[in-house]
């Protein structure tokens, strides 16, 4: 593979602590703050950014990230457009994609629509159609504490929440909630239920106007997700049991839709091909982000968000101390410039 070309300054990859606003709890864990891995390239002037969030769910931790960004970076094509063998190569070195595919290829689709002097969107042939509105997230606390959160959110113009779920119903929280909060309620319970407690839970808090219910049991049971569904008396999306574009047909019979997220899958070209594959098979298709994420890992999402039924892409919005700017949020929408590629600058 030859070098980069000698206008290059090179890589810097870097980890940056960010701060939850709130303590975040979902039914497996809480979490105040995150440690992500920010990779730049700076050539011909400009710097190009992907960002990559470790899951420990998914094995991964701040370490192994780093790591594995570093020793990919010879991935990197010489040509910024090639996108295709810079695919290829992710998929070979990271077949199960992750959050360091998703550093690298997130970079280069930045770098390629850099150089395109477009923005990310617009290279990927989205604009101008108009993203779905972002959920925003309400992590488990005391009812009241859930209820007070969601007036918040709303009071800032947010009208989609998605609302975590512990080992419990959830109906104590939902029925403060909706006291507060008029709009469109998401539920997940981060695969906390069995596939026999599901449906009747299910059953329990469709009476607050509940759109989905996502991911309810655990993802490597892929059968039982196939009869909660059938038994529920709402839709079902799968999220953690969504990983890659193979996950697509197995669950096709056994969900409503799925939750992408790029730090999961691997980056922009992998989440096209899964939110392709699940549209042909009638599968309506979320775009998801990770507990805390900066405004760079949010805006790949975001501009790929177009292509989609729902978002959920409020990770930066969890933070206080976002290093960068990108695609804001106004009244629960994304408001994109004309700054080519990711469009992010530090804040």
């Amino acid at each position: 593979m030859r070098p980069l070309a000698p206008t290059s300054v090179g890589p810097r990859v870097r980890t940056v602590d960010v701060h939850l606003e709130v303590p975040f709890q979902i039914s497996r864990a809480t979490r105040t703050e995150k440690r992500v891995v920010l990779v730049e390239w700076e050539e011909d002037g400009r710097v190009s950014r992907g960002e990559g969030s470790a899951d420990p769910f998914f094995g991964e931790t701040t370490e192994s990230i780093e790591a594995d960004v570093r020793r990919g970076l010879d991935l990197l094509p010489d040509d910024p457009e090639d996108l295709a063998a810079l695919r290829a190569r992710l998929d070979e070195r990271f077949p199960h994609g992750g959050a360091a595919a998703c550093a690298l290829d997130v970079l280069a689709h930045d770098r390629a629509a850099q150089a395109a002097g477009v923005p990310l969107r617009t290279f990927l042939g989205l604009a101008p159609a108009e993203a779905p509105p972002t959920s925003f997230t309400i992590g488990i606390a005391e009812p009241a504490v859930m209820a007070e959160r969601a007036a918040a959110a709303a009071a800032r113009g947010f009208t989609v929440l998605k609302v975590k779920l512990g080992h419990g119903d959830g109906v104590d929280a939902l029925a403060a909630i909706r006291e507060r909060f008029r709009g469109t309620i998401r539920v997940d319970p981060n695969a906390a239920w069995t596939p026999e407690e599901a449906p009747g839970r299910i059953e329990r808090i469709a009476r607050f106007g509940i759109e989905f219910v996502e991911q309810p049991t655990p993802p490597d049971d892929v059968e039982g997700l196939r009869r909660v569904r059938e038994r529920s008396a709402l839709p079902i999306v799968a999220d953690e049991a969504a990983v890659r574009l193979a996950d697509v047909d197995r669950l096709a019979s056994a969900c409503d839709g799925i939750n992408v997220k790029l730090q999961k899958c691997g980056g922009v070209a992998q989440a096209r091909a899964m939110i392709a594959r699940a549209h042909e098979l009638g599968l309506r298709v979320m775009l998801g982000c990770r507990a805390a994420e900066t405004s760079v890992a949010i805006a790949a999402a975001a501009h790929l968000a177009p292509a989609v039924e729902w978002a959920d892409l409020d990770g930066n919005l969890l933070i206080v101390d976002d290093p960068f700017v990108a695609v804001p949020v106004e009244g629960g929408r994304f408001v994109f410039s004309d700054r080519p590629g990711l469009g992010a600058l530090p804040s």
